[in-house]
């Protein structure tokens, strides 16, 4: 009999398929309910700016970090294309992928076991397991990962059927597979290691036979790497960084902590950040219990199917690769962090499954024994899942949109803003642009920024509008006045310089905002530039100021210590008096 010792028959192969696709979609539901508690982290809102750009190649093509993602990219472009600044639309496409994959596990544990309850097993194992849980949580994380998943278990499926004699549907999707998969995110490259593990796990004939019989699938798959690797060269832009030598054997072992945590079903605890998503904190006792977990398993493969061992050679693989990589690129910036970052470690999850069931499946276990098993496995898996939720719904962002849109919603289309950045943690200087408007831009969201008129309004803290006067921190001083009626008189192309008197006792640096009352006959085209003492420009956005009588709001600027103020023009009929000139931030 085929299956876990002591139940009285195999499952029948159409129950067993109803029964992973059960485990598929409510396990993806569970998730799904579990996600929106967060919202959106600062990747999601710069990925989904820059998405909102549209679909031609040079934005997808669009470096992130160091990485090229046009698949990512596409994915963010379709978010902001179809429903902007919509997160619950965000959760359902996370809910479709993650259905998907787990049922995609659980077919190729099919076509690996037949029709065995082991099957059950490691689907279970493979949908529950906290190791690609927090990839599912987050958006950035769920577009690379859950991307990874899901083509790379197609490209184990091509593998599969390369060998059962299927090859002209092996190559039709086996390498497109392996390329979106690489499209989304580079490192989902070590799909290969799973993918050469399993290739030689069904390995029935001799190695020379085998691997003529190979190469064609080989020479396929390698195109893939080549035609990725060629946009990465052209496109992509490397980081520039450093492997830390002394340090990479503690960084191994670090490593190595992730799949032994999640053997047991964890990590039961994470660290109190403060942050919505947080890191694995995984303790001596999950340790221990995961390192006796591997220890059965790997005597087990060795004992009665040493095949075996080349799907846990692929997990060491994958650590060991992950590391080395991963350290080079990031360790000199965020230290040991990406060892309890589970975004790098998520589609280890496929490999580790893969070992776990095939070696566990050789086991001789008492019913009883099965059933505690797999009991202990889903309570610790509920711990993880219950500390993690409390700190995935520390999330600010969530009441803060819902204030922002309905506050914007009431005031109307011709509610005026300071163009200000958004509050930590929803905005950071890790984002390429921090500040609400390109958000609310993508989003579609009617509204006017920084118009000449009535004083602009601020979005606080918590999403609310506010009035908010600028605090005055330095004013323009002309050294003389020689026109009797006009205080700062902008004649032609200029320029006029201004020099700033400071309302404090020194000159500050920020990224100032500027208020300038004039009046002038006719509409101008007019930039303002501020000056340092060291002659450093930062020059602002040209604009339009209108005929009449009126007051400007413009910034912010590059971070900068400004002395002076230098307006100009390139129309020679520009005929502009400032009456006052004002350098600031909004309250």
């Amino acid at each position: 009999m085929r299956g876990i010792p002591g139940l009285a028959t195999a499952p029948d192969s159409s129950v067993l398929r109803g029964v992973v696709v059960a485990i598929a979609v409510l396990q993806a539901a569970v998730l799904g309910l579990l996600a929106r508690r967060g919202s959106w982290l600062t990747d999601d809102l710069d990925f989904l700016v820059q998405g909102g750009r549209g679909f031609a190649s040079a934005e997808l093509l669009t470096p992130v970090n160091d990485h090229i993602a046009p698949g990512l990219r596409f994915v963010y472009a379709v978010f902001a294309e179809v429903a902007p600044l919509n997160h619950d639309f965000t959760v359902a496409w996370r809910v479709v992928m993650q259905a998907v994959a787990i049922f995609l596990m659980g077919h190729l544990l099919v076509r690996l076991l037949g029709s065995s309850w082991w099957v059950v097993a490691g689907t279970l194992f493979y949908a529950l397991t906290p190791l690609s849980m927090p990839s599912f949580m987050s958006l950035s994380s769920g577009v690379n990962n859950l991307s990874a998943h899901v083509f790379g278990l197609l490209l184990l499926h091509a593998t599969i059927d390369w060998y059962d004699g299927h090859r002209r549907r092996a190559i039709a999707y086996g390498p497109l597979a392996l390329l979106v998969s690489l499209a989304c995110w580079e490192k989902s490259a070590l799909i290969l290691c799973t993918a050469v593990a399993l290739a030689l796990y069904l390995r029935d004939e001799p190695f020379r036979v085998w691997l003529r019989r190979t190469w064609p699938y080989a020479a396929a798959l390698t195109a893939a790497v080549v035609a990725f690797g060629t946009l990465y060269l052209t496109h992509g832009n490397p980081s520039q960084g450093r492997l830390p030598t002394g340090e990479l054997m503690g960084l191994i072992v670090r490593g190595f902590r992730v799949p032994l945590s999640a053997l047991a079903g964890g990590p039961w605890s994470w660290a109190d950040t403060g942050q919505p998503l947080s890191f694995a904190a995984p303790g001596i006792a999950e340790l221990v219990v995961g390192g006796l977990v591997a220890g059965v398993l790997l005597l087990a493969a060795w004992r009665r199917d040493r095949r075996v061992l080349l799907l846990w050679a692929a997990v060491v693989a994958y650590v060991l690769v992950t590391v080395v990589l991963v350290s080079y690129g990031r360790f000199s910036t965020f230290g040991t962090v990406f060892t309890v970052h589970y975004h790098y470690w998520s589609d280890l999850s496929i490999p580790l499954t893969l070992a776990a069931v095939l070696s566990a499946r050789t086991l001789r276990m008492r019913p009883v024994v099965s059933v505690a098993a797999i009991g202990g496995l889903v309570a610790a898996v509920v711990v993880s899942d219950a500390g993690f939720a409390k700190e995935w719904a520390n999330n600010p962002a969530k009441a803060y949109f819902a204030n922002v849109t309905a506050e914007l919603d009431r005031a109307g289309p011709n509610v005026n803003l300071w163009d200000t950045a958004m509050p930590q943690p929803i905005g950071t200087a890790l984002m390429t642009d921090s500040r609400l408007s390109p958000v609310l831009r993508m989003a579609g969201i009617p509204f006017q920024l920084q118009a000449p008129g009535s004083e602009p309004l601020r979005v606080d803290e918590t999403g609310k509008l506010r009035p908010s006067p600028l605090a005055v921190w330095s004013r323009g001083e002309p050294a003389s006045r020689s026109n009797p009626f006009c205080n700062l008189l902008l004649r032609g192309t200029g320029p006029l310089t201004v020099p700033l008197k400071s309302t404090e006792p020194e000159f500050a640096a920020a990224e100032w905002f500027v208020k300038a009352a004039y009046f002038s006959d006719r509409e101008n085209q007019v930039t303002i530039e501020l000056v340092d003492a060291d002659g450093n420009v930062t020059p602002l956005p040209a604009a339009r100021w209108p005929a009449g009588v009126g007051t400007m709001y413009l910034g912010p600027s590059r971070r900068i210590t400004a002395t002076e103020v230098r307006l100009r023009s390139s129309d020679p009929a520009t005929n502009l008096c400032v009456e006052n000139l004002e350098i600031g931030l909004p309250l």
